[in-house]
């Protein structure tokens, strides 16, 4: 699978840059692009209206050697940046996304966020939001396992109306071919009972969210 590294305008995180060496295609969408430079992480494409970005864009950037290509977008929209850049990796061949500075900031960013790693999700894609403090990993009619994180909590929501045959193997608490409902959230703060918790889900589409709680 294509990788595509996205570094997005929330709050800052301090990659590690084996995420950026392992990447086949780098995206930074607008803010992201102070951020690139921050992580010393040179993307092959810059995205975005730069409303919110406050190192100057060069006019002649994309015509310089190494330099990536600048693709800039009206600020009367419907997609955001970030989802402007996954549309864009996904026409470039990339199946498997990775997102990193796409949390905190504005909850309504967040939110928007989310709903871009559903839409990868409901591509059949690989989609996966990494912070210092929080992980979201969005999944549809798959499963994925997820190894322990000792002082870390593992918690499993419905982003559908219904996702049916939910499974959480390798917790405290357990499921088996349950159901669950984007309005009822008793998938909040398991622990992991071995060295790897396995989550699936027959149909529907599920938000699993880690969270460091040490």
């Amino acid at each position: 699978m294509k990788k595509c590294l996205l570094i997005s305008g929330g709050d800052f995180y301090e990659a590690p840059r084996n995420l950026y060496e392992e990447a086949d295609f780098v995206i930074a969408c607008d803010k992201g692009w102070d951020y690139a430079k921050r992580l010393g992480f040179t993307p092959d494409v810059v995205i975005g209206d730069f409303d919110s970005c406050e190192s100057p864009v060069e006019e002649g950037l994309i015509e310089s050697a190494g330099a990536p290509k600048i693709i800039r977008l009206l600020r009367d929209k419907d997609d955001s940046d970030t989802m402007a850049g996954v549309k864009y990796a996904i026409e470039q061949g990339c199946t498997d996304f990775t997102f990193i500075c796409a949390f905190g900031g504005r909850f309504d960013q967040l939110i928007c966020n989310l709903q871009t790693l559903s839409y990868i999700a409901e591509c059949f894609y690989k989609a996966v939001l990494l912070s210092e403090n929080e992980v979201i990993y969005v999944i549809k009619n798959t499963k994925i396992k997820i190894p322990k994180r000792d002082g870390w909590s593992l918690s499993v929501f419905s982003i559908c109306d219904k996702s049916e045959g939910v499974t959480e193997k390798g917790t405290r608490w357990q499921l088996n071919d349950a159901i669950m409902a984007n309005n009822a959230p008793f998938g909040l703060s398991n622990e992991w009972e071995a060295e790897e918790a396995e989550i699936g889900v027959k149909k529907g589409t599920l938000a699993i969210i880690l969270s460091k709680i040490e």
